[in-house]
């Protein structure tokens, strides 16, 4: 089955989305598997920043480099899979096991008795990781399998709006119940929103094209094209420019996910072991849900016209700027009640502004190397950069005051400068007379 039947013209929700005829069918499934894949993750978030924030930056720099490591591991893994199996049996295969995975580690929780075992706890945080990166991944190429260019123009907004509202469904169900469930009955409500994100997944799959059943890649999988991706983003000026904003983001960001931390393991040292993880997790839930709540807010009714008056080179100081006054306002005043309203800021505006403004950079970059070096530096070079601004806060924290702020405002300030000069790059491209001529 390629398309499915056309609903009627006056669906309300069709009118509302600007959705045509027979696309409700596939755009509905789609949506309400987006929505449960990310509330999932939503719901187990806070529960892995807890665990961080019990640990140490050095045990938490240490998984960094393990979710790295695992990365690269189960990229390997994927390309070998998705090289023998076709594509749908491979889409299938991995959301049995996310489900399993869920169940398992809820078990796992479960037969801890206090839930404070380290080795489920170190693996709980890896994994939850790696699964947020391929899960993600896989749903779009799905997605780009079964959609054309023209319906994905459609459908695509409907379902990024399912993804913001599994964000703040899976972070609001953890603020409202922390005090009240386990962790492992946590994950089992995880492992149930999985069912269904697979349930949705296998209707999706009924409307993929003929392709979909073939074998998808050559024996190199996933580790050859992220090679292949990172010649080409080395080989080009922009790209290379692209690559070091991206680290940058990355480092600095995970600097102040460092002092997050830090702020909630100091902040509930005297409590018991058991309810300083649930108080740590209900304060992490509560930035992310009125994070997305101000990400979705802004998407809604004022990103569009911001990005149109300030212009893309603009947009793209907004996130180092904020970063450098985040850990100037935490260092200054290490609180809960600082932690809060900074990072809701600062990750509510990243969302809104500077993550669409970044992916207004791949729009003058030829097909090839978009497909390319995309993958290579949304993954590749993400995750370097957590196990870079990890280990550097640990290298950091032995310093002295002065020496950190000046560290972090040379950082944020060659951030925001990359920045600027590839909002300027971006315009020469723009303006060039001739597409088929790339400015490098």
């Amino acid at each position: 089955m390629s398309e499915p039947e056309s609903p009627t013209r006056n669906d309300p929700v069709s009118r509302f989305f600007g959705l045509k005829p027979g696309d409700l069918a596939i755009v509905a499934p789609a949506t309400l598997c987006a929505f449960t894949l990310f509330s999932a993750y939503s719901v187990a978030k806070p529960l892995r920043d807890a665990i961080g924030a019990s640990v140490g930056s050095k045990e938490v720099a240490a998984l960094q480099t393990g979710t790295f490591l695992t990365m690269i591991a189960a990229s390997a893994l994927v390309g070998l899979l998705v090289s023998r199996l076709s594509w749908r049996v491979f889409v299938m295969f991995a959301s049995i096991v996310w489900v399993l995975g869920a169940g398992t580690t809820a078990i796992f929780f479960a037969s801890a008795g206090t839930e404070s075992s380290h080795l489920v706890d170190k693996a709980f945080f890896v994994a939850l990781s790696v699964f947020n990166l391929l899960s993600l991944s896989i749903f779009w190429a799905t997605m780009s399998d079964i959609l054309d260019s023209d319906r994905a123009k459609r459908a695509f907004p409907a379902i990024g709006l399912g993804l913001t509202c599994g964000a703040i469904a899976g972070s609001w169900f953890v603020l409202k119940f922390a005090k009240t469930i386990s962790y492992s009955n946590f994950i089992w409500i995880s492992c149930g929103l999985l069912i269904i994100a697979a349930l949705s997944t296998a209707w999706l799959l009924r409307f993929a094209p003929a392709r979909a059943r073939e074998k998808r890649r050559t024996p190199g999988g996933s580790i050859a094209e992220m090679i292949e991706g990172m010649w080409t983003a080395l080989a080009s000026p922009y790209l290379r420019r692209l690559t070091i904003y991206l680290l940058l983001y990355s480092a600095t960001g995970t600097l102040v996910y460092m002092l997050q931390l830090k702020i909630l393991d100091v902040s509930f040292a005297d409590l018991a072991a058991d309810k300083a993880k649930i108080a740590r997790a209900e304060v992490s839930a509560t930035i992310d849900f009125y994070a997305n709540i101000l990400t979705a807010s802004l998407q809604l009714f004022v990103a569009g016209r911001i990005l149109r008056w300030i212009g893309i080179a603009a947009a793209l100081t907004i996130t180092p700027l904020t970063t450098l006054s985040s850990i100037f306002l935490l260092l200054w005043s290490p609180t809960v009640a600082m932690l809060v309203p900074v990072q809701v800021a600062r990750r509510g505006f990243h969302y809104a502004l500077d993550r669409p403004a970044r992916e207004v950079l791949y729009t003058v970059v030829s097909p090839v190397e978009r497909y390319k070096s995309k993958n290579f530096i949304d993954t590749f070079i993400y995750r370097f950069g957590d196990v870079v601004g990890s280990w550097s806060q640990v290298r950091l924290e032995g310093m002295l005051p002065s020496f950190q702020i000046a560290t972090v405002t040379a950082l944020c300030l060659a951030f925001a400068g990359v920045g600027v000069s590839l909002g300027s790059m971006l315009k020469k491209r723009e303006r060039a007379s001739e597409p088929s001529s790339p400015i490098r």
